[in-house]
């Protein structure tokens, strides 16, 4: 899609605001996406932090945002805090660090904002933690109730860190209020039951995180920015409710120049809509967003949540819904959003999957087992570490922990073959056309895209779609030649005569040896014969497979059971992912047998074994997803038919697995070509 000379096709979005003297030359910010504070203790990843926040500001946003900064050392410490930064003086290492975010935002045409952030009586590595009030929480910590020199000792804080953020440059602060935090504690009725002149009405409610805003703006100044992110609801029962919120935002309106309005709990993060999925609308908060625009006469609004693209962003600006978009995980996805929109370039954008690959998040769903009990401490340590976090699964040149530079230059231009046409081929062709090598690329059948094509069929993975075909999109423009219907044989690769051969012929489903079983279909076929299942529908394999399919089934009218033989569905992923999934399958009703083995396939039904028992689970159609195996037949005679020339294997033809482990492992094969 490409425009008219002159035109810009998104006006509201590319139109510029002046705040306090600083002019958002468009409406799209780059919200936070990890702490700042690791910067200053993880050293290995303190480059790419950098370069998180400045691809973001060279990619078009108007504003970009480092993540949250704890309070404070003391009541207020959160992860990874090792020890107290120096807010007080404007010189030195702890200055150094925090500023050079702002210089390096800067020097690529953005606005910059510091956050931080007081976790009030959730501070998760606070010894004794302060709120609104005293309570002792579910991990047995005492919280205690804030009199006025623990208010006082606050407020001076705040004022500090925001006189160190215009020291170090920032154009403005990001005051994180938000997601439970200490100032929704104040105003939420679930969490303060305070009876003084702080508790009751919502004057006496926002009095305190008033007197917040206050000492932020002493530090900050009247020429910079003060933006306040908060919350619409708490997402729980007897909660802050969005007329709660609206009733505080009229106390504020004017004290801070925008209000952003997120939603949810940080420890709630799925169930409550903090981080949306891909089960969820995009621009889940815009109605709570466009309740508090109508009633603020003095601040802007600004509203995250879902947003991966310019045309709804555009749309909500055009309805006077809010003033800017918030995009937060996009900024891993694709940081050069904006400029691709305003070129016209919108087909090209890689757009967030809401996948969490990028920040997994942690157990909600009652039946999820924290990871360090599934896999072992050293091994989720390693998942949750801040070093193994960023990394996107449709954009392999992310991760906290990976510099593309130290992977070898290629010392001349090479002929590579790629086989196979799915995301890892494809996102091969893309990496090694892109470093100057004469690319090949075989699909033995008639479209590129692999496994993933059945997203064309999947409602709930619309996003997924689209990511699958931006890549055989770029596959396509990237200067590749592309044979399609072509199958690689030992005669076609001595005849092309390749340097290199990428083997990207993924996987097949595997089918295990119960009797009967030709009588179900295998669950990935099942969108291709959805007219051939009746009313009721058993899964046999309730992995994530088997439950992702069993969704669109029961999405389509049908009632569905699921069969499996551990002691939870969707094992092989947790966090936020499985949160959501395994949510949404309880919203449509699907039924679940865990712990149970299928025994046969029978006209009636499928026959299993549970507790020693056997039982027939009635059913007019069957299903099963029992895994995948790589393509290793096909691995081995494409090995032997290249002989000395140096190949790879990447994708489900390596490894069953996932689309990041396809699309990053097609790009590191390129990469190694030299």
């Amino acid at each position: 899609m490409s425009k008219k000379p002159g035109e810009i096709r998104y006006p509201h979005l590319f139109s510029p605001v002046t705040i306090r003297g600083k002019v958002y030359k468009n409406r799209m910010k780059a919200a936070p996406t990890m702490f700042v504070h690791a910067n200053y203790f993880i050293p290995e990843i303190s480059e790419n932090l950098y370069r998180m926040v400045e691809r973001r500001a060279a990619g078009g946003f108007a504003c970009v945002s480092t993540g949250e900064m704890p309070l404070n050392f003391e009541e207020a410490r959160t992860l990874f805090q090792e020890r107290k930064i120096d807010f007080d003086h404007y010189e030195g290492k702890d200055f150094e660090i925090a500023k050079t975010y702002a210089d390096r935002i800067k020097a690529q045409g953005a606005l910059c904002y510091f956050e931080f952030s007081h976790e009030g009586s959730r501070a998760e590595e606070s010894k004794e933690p302060w709120g609104p009030e005293d309570w002792i929480r579910d991990d047995g910590v005492q919280v205690k109730g804030m009199d006025e020199a623990m208010m006082a000792k606050v407020c001076d804080d705040y004022y500090r860190i925001s006189k160190f953020a215009r020291a170090c440059g920032f154009d403005g602060i990001l005051l994180h209020g938000g997601h439970g935090f200490q100032l929704q504690q104040f105003i939420s009725p679930w969490t303060n039951h305070r009876t003084d002149e702080y508790g009751g009405s919502m004057e006496n409610r926002a009095r305190f995180p008033k007197r917040i805003i206050e000492a932020c703006r002493a530090g900050i100044g009247e020429d910079r920015v003060i933006e306040l992110r908060y919350s619409a609801e708490d997402g729980v029962p007897g909660g802050m409710t969005i007329d709660d919120t609206v009733e505080f935002c009229r106390e504020i309106d004017g004290m801070v120049d925008i209000i952003q309005i997120s939603n949810g709990l940080k420890w709630l993060g799925s169930r409550t809509k903090t981080f949306s999925s891909f089960l969820e609308p995009h621009g889940l908060n815009v109605e709570y967003a466009a309740k508090v625009k109508a009633a603020v006469k003095k601040s802007y609004v600004s509203v995250i949540g879902g947003f991966n693209g310019p045309e709804m962003a555009e749309q909500v600006i055009a309805e006077g819904k809010t003033d800017f978009v918030e995009f937060g995980r996009q900024g891993f996805a694709d940081p050069a959003m904006p400029n691709k929109a305003l070129e016209g370039k919108e087909d090209t954008i890689r757009r967030c999957v809401r996948c969490f690959n990028c920040y997994p998040g942690f157990c909600e769903h009652p039946t999820d087992i924290p990871l360090w009990e599934k896999i072992g401490p050293e091994a989720a340590q390693k998942i949750y570490s801040p070093a193994s976090m960023g990394s996107c699964a449709i954009n392999p040149k992310t991760g906290f922990g990976f510099y593309p530079e130290t992977l070898p230059e290629p010392e001349g231009s090479r002929k590579v073959l790629i086989v196979g046409g799915g995301v890892g081929g494809c996102q091969a062709a893309v990496t090694a056309a892109e470093r100057g090598h004469q690319v090949i690329l075989c699909e033995k059948t008639d479209r590129l895209g692999g496994t993933i094509n059945f997203t064309d069929k999947d409602e709930d993975k619309a996003d997924l779609m689209n990511a699958k075909n931006v890549i055989i999109r770029d596959a396509l423009n990237s200067g590749a030649e592309i044979r399609m219907n072509t199958e690689v044989d030992k005669a076609l690769i001595d005849e092309i005569r390749p340097d290199a051969i990428i083997i990207a012929v993924g996987a097949h489903p595997f089918v295990p040896p119960i009797p009967g079983i030709e009588k179900a279909i295998n669950a990935l076929y099942a969108y291709d014969r959805m007219d051939e299942l009746g009313r009721e529908v058993v899964i046999v394999g309730g992995g994530l497979v088997g439950c992702e399919v069993g969704l669109h089934i029961a999405n389509h009218g049908h009632n569905v059971t699921v069969i499996e033989m551990l002691p939870m569905m969707a094992n092989e992923t947790f966090g936020y992912y499985r949160n959501a999934l395994l949510t949404e399958m309880d919203n449509r009703n699907m039924k679940q047998i865990l712990q149970a083995k299928c025994l046969e396939f029978t006209d009636d039904g499928v026959r299993i074994e549970k507790d020693g028992k056997e039982y027939l689970i009635p059913a007019d159609s069957f299903c099963f997803s029992m895994g995948m195996r790589s393509n290793d037949d096909i691995v081995n005679v494409l090995k032997e038919a290249a002989g000395d020339i140096p190949t790879w294997v990447v994708g489900d033809a390596n490894h069953a697995g996932k689309v990041a482990d396809a699309v990053h492992g097609g790009y590191l094969a390129a990469m190694e070509i030299v």
